[in-house]
């Protein structure tokens, strides 16, 4: 019994890993056409396209696209990377068109801007620009997935001078109307053509590098095991979330079955599958994985860490895992200023603390120096009298009579003037009482 267990084990990993070949030989052909327009002759330019057409680049890349990319690119330009893209797609399992810059829409139909177009003609719609059906035209056939997305939905201005222009029966709507998905064939491919935004609305550039479009697409798009309408479904949350619902993605899309971007999960080694016996004293062991290096998407999920929390820490882990990455150079950039800063802060901390210190000895120093220059004051005891008490001296008037009957002239209370005084003043009285009576004697 246990043979045959041990038997069946071996069974069940031998199909897994013929099922795991398999799929992994059915995934076919990958090709992509990455453009994006920044630098725009007759128009503002536009700070991200260029930006998130490298980014978008490297993400297909890494999931194993063979890409065409192309950057500021004027109509003859455009209209060559889509010729060329046709020709590699031609045979192409799956295939993906990401366009990012200005484009516009004129009686219900989507134009793609390339950077030199002047568009002070209604006729220049049909030589100067690139018609969303050349996109549709360059997609290979059924039973092959075209995949088409969009991030062209900004404010454009030439629209407002290709308006003036036009005539009052054509209408010039806002960002870019919905196309028809669909593919002709039995249907077991199919086409999906994604939206930076709602139909009609704008979409935002953002406050970085790369617009908030790029970035969530950089993130979800390739995830191992995830549908791409499952992903877009993420990218979705993320932009509304972080333009606070003003920007919402959305997608349209008739697939006869589920397309996964990201590298299989199946690449992953199967977990080891032990004897029946032994099953209780292996659930709890760890599945062997293999040691594949790092994904774009690890990468940018690590970057996006360390630029939220912007400090030394996270930017080091980074640059542990990704030594030589896209974003290397700004990581160490970025720790030398948190450095520099910090050593800034200590230095003028310590700077505040000695100033601090000074001037409390200073202030201490002139005390002490104007306490020595200051000439001496008088004690108050000095000047205080020392009174006797209360009970110990007797009234004025008690005095007085107690003079009086014992027949005192000086009082002991008076200054010795005054006593004097009282004395020529009786002696006087005493001469002149004299001096009268022996007058009248005579």
């Amino acid at each position: 019994m246990k043979l045959l267990a041990i038997l069946l084990s071996g069974l069940v990993l031998s199909i897994l890993a013929a099922f795991g070949v398999q799929a992994a030989t059915a995934e076919g052909k990958r090709v992509a056409l990455v453009i994006g327009n920044s630098k725009y002759v007759n128009a503002v330019a536009l700070p991200n396209p260029a930006n998130d057409a490298h980014l978008i680049a490297s993400t297909l890349r890494s999931a194993g696209f063979d890409v065409i990319e192309g950057v500021d690119q004027d109509n003859a330009g455009m209209h060559g990377l889509i010729s060329k893209f046709t020709e590699e797609s031609y045979n192409a399992d799956l295939a993906v068109i990401f366009y990012a810059g200005h484009g516009m829409q004129v009686d219900g139909k989507n134009y793609l801007i390339p950077v030199d177009a002047d568009l002070t003609s209604p006729a220049y719609l049909k030589t100067r620009t690139v018609q969303i059906d050349e996109f549709m035209a360059a997609l290979p056939a059924d039973p092959a997935v075209g995949i088409i997305i969009l991030d062209a939905c900004r404010d454009n201005p030439l629209g407002r001078t290709l308006a003036a222009a036009l005539p009052k029966s054509r209408s010039l709507g806002a960002g870019l109307a919905p196309v028809d998905a669909k593919a002709d064939g039995v249907g077991t491919g199919g086409v999906l053509i994604a939206y930076a935004t709602d139909p009609g609305a704008i979409a935002f550039d953002g406050d970085g590098l790369d617009s908030p479009y790029s970035l969530a697409l950089a993130k979800h798009l390739t995830e191992p095991g995830v549908e791409i309408q499952s992903a877009l479904t993420r990218v979705r949350g993320d932009v509304t979330e972080a333009t606070q619902g003003r920007q919402r993605p959305w997608h349209n899309a008739s697939l006869g079955r589920e397309v996964f971007l990201g590298k299989p999960a199946t690449q992953t080694a199967p977990p080891a599958v032990a004897p029946v016996a032994d099953a209780a004293k292996t659930t709890t062991a760890p599945a062997p994985v293999a040691s594949d290096p790092p994904s774009w998407e690890v990468e940018q999920r690590l970057w996006d860490e360390a630029s939220k929390k912007n400090a030394i820490p996270y930017y080091e882990a980074y640059l542990d895992q990704f030594p030589s990455g896209r974003f290397a150079t700004v990581a160490r950039l970025d720790i030398d200023q948190l450095k520099a800063s910090k050593a800034g802060k200590q230095v003028a901390a310590r700077d505040t603390s000695d100033a601090n210190a000074n001037a409390g000895s200073a202030v201490r120093t002139s005390a002490a120096d104007q306490i020595r220059a200051a000439p001496p004051k008088k004690q108050v005891v000095q000047k205080t009298r020392t009174l006797k008490p209360v009970a110990q001296r007797k009234p004025r008037r008690q005095q007085i009579v107690e003079r009086w009957r014992n027949r005192e002239i000086v009082m002991r209370d008076e200054p010795r003037r005054r006593d004097n005084n009282d004395f020529l003043t009786k002696a006087l009285i005493f001469g002149s009482g004299v001096v009268i009576g022996g007058a009248m004697r005579y």
